[in-house]
């Protein structure tokens, strides 16, 4: 994802603009729509200018994306840069790394979706709040953008629903998300 710094006098001066910056940066309607959990006719229903969000979506599209708040909603100040930018870390390899990641889930969504399968959605947002809780409690400066390959391996760790859990391979995990959190600590000081 390429976000970058844009002031106000940037043509985003209704919702609709902001929108439309933001699929420019991140790539397309559908990529948003994916990351941020949303049917890609609800963000062209508001690219088009025809619906505004609920503030639960507005804070996810902050959220999910690394924008500000206010700016998504008021068009005022500058959309926030991610934490990669603002640590100094090498963009382009931090974006490739995030985009393998999303890619990761993106081939488990259609693999799934290829055999008749469907993405479960209990199991997934299981996953996300296991993942995001995880993250919180080690107080890591990571979010699960960075972290799309633990959150397709965590998926595939539940079971059914996301409550049937395989003891061992959480062990696992933990462990592997215990390394990752120590080198992102490890990194930023």
């Amino acid at each position: 994802m390429n976000m970058q710094k844009i002031s106000t006098n940037e043509t985003a001066s209704t919702f609709a603009d902001r929108i439309k910056v933001l699929i420019q940066r991140v790539g397309s309607v559908t990529e948003i729509a994916r990351m941020c959990g949303f049917s890609e006719g609800v963000v062209r229903s508001w690219r088009d200018g025809n619906t505004d969000p609920s503030r639960a979506r507005c804070v996810t599209l902050a959220k999910t994306l690394g924008i500000s708040l206010v700016w998504l909603v008021a068009g005022e100040g500058q959309i926030q840069v991610t934490d990669a930018m603002a640590s100094g870390e090498d963009l382009p390899n931090a974006e490739a790394s995030a985009n393998r990641h999303r890619s990761k889930l993106r081939t488990a969504a259609d693999t799934l979706h290829a055999s008749g399968m469907a993405m479960d959605p209990n199991r997934l947002n299981t996953a996300l709040r296991i993942l995001q809780s995880e993250l919180d409690l080690a107080e890591s400066r990571l979010t699960l953008a960075d972290n799309a390959d633990m959150l397709a391996d965590l998926y595939e760790i539940l079971g059914p629903g996301g409550t049937d859990v395989d003891a061992t391979a959480m062990v696992s995990f933990n462990q592997r998300l215990h390394e990752r959190v120590k080198r992102g600590r490890q990194v930023v000081a």
